[in-house]
């Protein structure tokens, strides 16, 4: 018992590891099946899909702002390039308005 409340504990703290955190869920559904289990009879569990990796890195991106997001795909993208490259600058896009004439 003392395991599963230093894992949720770990799960916990705001510099927890994605691993960390499904650790402390894990340890969360372990108690609450001990704490619903009827005496006398074996403990069983709503069978729980392991977390994919891809599920680690949504919860772990959820509560990032989609600025920051682009923020750091961008920094991933340009940490790919050559140390060498140049990046040259983007121009804005501009737009020509022509008017067209209305048939009156």
């Amino acid at each position: 018992m003392v395991d599963l409340i230093e894992a949720i504990r770990v799960a916990v703290a705001p510099d927890a590891t994605p691993e960390a955190r499904v650790a402390g869920a894990t340890a969360c559904r372990a108690i609450l099946t001990a704490l619903e289990a009827t005496p006398g009879e074996p403990m069983t569990a709503a069978p729980v899909a392991p977390p994919t990796p891809v599920t680690a890195i949504v919860g772990a991106l959820r509560g990032v702002p989609p600025d920051q997001l682009l923020d750091l795909a961008i920094a991933k993208l340009r940490s790919m390039l050559p140390a060498d490259a140049k990046i040259e600058p983007i121009t804005p896009l501009k737009f020509i308005h022509v008017p067209v004439p209305q048939r009156g």
